[in-house]
C-alpha cells in the first residue's frame, strides 16, 4: 500500500512539473513574440522619420536582448 502511494505522489510532482516546464515554455514564447511586434514598431517609427534603424540582437532564447539606435 505504502509504494502504490509513493508512485501517485511521484506521477504528482512529474505532472506538476511537467505543466510548470510547458507554462514557461509559453511565457517565454509569448514574451519572444511582443518584443519582436515591439521592435517592428520601432523600425517603422525610425524609418517613417527619415531614420535608419539599426537593430542589434544578442543571446539565446531565454537570454535574448535587443540594442536599438536609429541614425537621423
Amino acid at each position: 500500500m505504502e509504494q502504490n502511494e509513493q508512485r501517485n505522489n511521484a506521477r504528482a510532482w512529474l505532472v506538476i512539473g511537467g505543466i510548470i516546464a510547458i507554462i514557461g515554455l509559453g511565457f517565454t514564447i509569448a514574451m519572444s513574440v511582443i518584443y519582436n511586434k515591439q521592435i517592428d514598431l520601432l523600425v517603422t517609427n525610425c524609418e517613417s522619420e527619415g531614420g535608419q534603424a539599426i537593430v542589434e540582437k544578442g543571446g539565446f532564447i531565454v537570454t535574448t536582448s535587443y540594442q536599438f539606435n536609429c541614425e537621423k
